[in-house]
């Protein structure tokens, strides 16, 4: 039934996407770190480090980082075991998902390796990211995450990062730009 639906709604109302955007502000406060975060190593890295990683999962997201980008890794015993990457200022700008001002960044890609899930290295990778972009001066910090992405929002609360809004985005027959309507 619920594949039937889903086949309904797209042929009537094209493709989809429903995100929410969370946020964290200069105002929210230190952020609280999750109980295991203790025994990682979280700060910046460089591009040449996560292209040299030995995990090829993490290797694949060298692209995030450069011009415009601030790189984030958390390791555990030497190893880079999560990363996350922000985007701001002109590097951000084409993507242009959610609307930037100065001092603030978007959080684009949070990936933990695959033997690590669980193990809480994203919230602690958020937590610690976040805290060192506010010391970097930017005062207000987003995110976009699938509606229904249950592990993502979880990591991002756990982190003391909130829900701004949610977007939904329509594209009927096939428009060349899609509807996109932005919920509180």
């Amino acid at each position: 039934m619920k594949a039937l639906l889903k086949q309904l709604a797209k042929a009537l109302l094209g493709d989809y996407s429903i995100y929410r955007v969370l946020q964290r502000g200069a105002g929210a406060g230190p952020a609280p770190m999750p109980p295991q975060a203790a025994g990682y190593v979280i700060g910046p890295v460089q591009r040449a480090e996560i292209e040299d990683c030995p995990d090829p999962v993490m290797r694949e997201q060298a692209f995030y980082a450069g011009e415009g980008a601030h790189a984030y890794a958390c390791r555990d015993a030497g190893q880079i075991v999560g990363l996350c990457f922000y985007w701001y200022g002109e590097r951000y700008r084409p993507r242009g998902f959610w609307p930037l001002q100065d001092k603030q960044a978007k959080l684009v890609q949070i990936i933990t390796s695959p033997a690590m899930r669980g193990r809480k290295v994203a919230p602690a990778l958020i937590a610690a990211s976040a805290a060192d972009m506010a010391a970097q001066g930017f005062d207000c910090l987003f995110a976009r995450v699938w509606h229904n992405n249950h592990p993502s929002l979880r990591a991002f609360a756990a982190a003391g990062w909130r829900r701004r809004a949610l977007v939904v985005e329509l594209n009927p027959l096939r428009r060349a730009r899609p509807w996109r309507l932005r919920l509180p």
